[in-house]
């Protein structure tokens, strides 16, 4: 019996390594304070759990390769702090960064343009899942130690470099 509680320990311990190494939790996050130009935004409105927002995307991505629509660089901006709003109550706009906005979108497709602004930028390697962990206390960090207000929406964008590499910014606004 201890054998087989050891050989299922020692899976768990595996597979937990595994997928923190493959996720990127060890990967460095580097946060820097730059100015972003404005992006023009295509994207649905999700309104739920944050976690939940692939769907969303999905079919603006898809909405994107069937008009030729570049979607390399797609995003979630969430409007709402999770610490604060009800899970689902949670606003979000999810969808691509593109060059230039089409005036013709199918129903539900929307677009805005965000203005530039001066952010501090967090760059990670990593999996977008693990930016609540790692990420987002960093960035409260850096707010924190400049005694300034974090701002209460943040965007992600996720730069898909190839089919196995991607970089996600995390967006956090500096006030004026």
């Amino acid at each position: 019996m201890k054998s087989v509680f050891l050989g299922v320990l020692l899976f768990a311990i595996g597979i937990i390594g595994w997928a923190t190494v493959k996720l990127g939790f060890f990967k460095d996050v580097v946060i820097t304070e730059q100015p972003m130009p404005d992006m023009q935004l295509v994207y649905l409105e999700h309104v739920g759990p944050y976690h939940k927002i692939l769907d969303s995307l999905e079919k603006v991505e898809a909405w994107a390769k069937t008009e030729n629509v570049d979607c390399s660089k797609s995003f979630g901006h969430f409007l709402d702090d999770p610490e604060v709003v009800e899970h689902e109550r949670l606003r979000s706009h999810v969808g691509c960064v593109v060059d230039q906005v089409k005036t013709s979108l199918p129903e539900g497709l929307k677009t805005k343009t965000i203005p530039a602004a001066k952010y501090f930028v967090a760059e990670s390697m990593g999996s977008p899942a693990i930016g609540p962990m790692k990420v987002y206390p960093k960035a409260r960090r850096q707010f924190t130690e400049r005694n300034l207000t974090p701002p209460e929406d943040v965007i992600e964008i996720y730069h898909r470099i190839d089919n196995n590499t991607m970089k996600t910014l995390y967006l956090f606004r500096l006030p004026l």
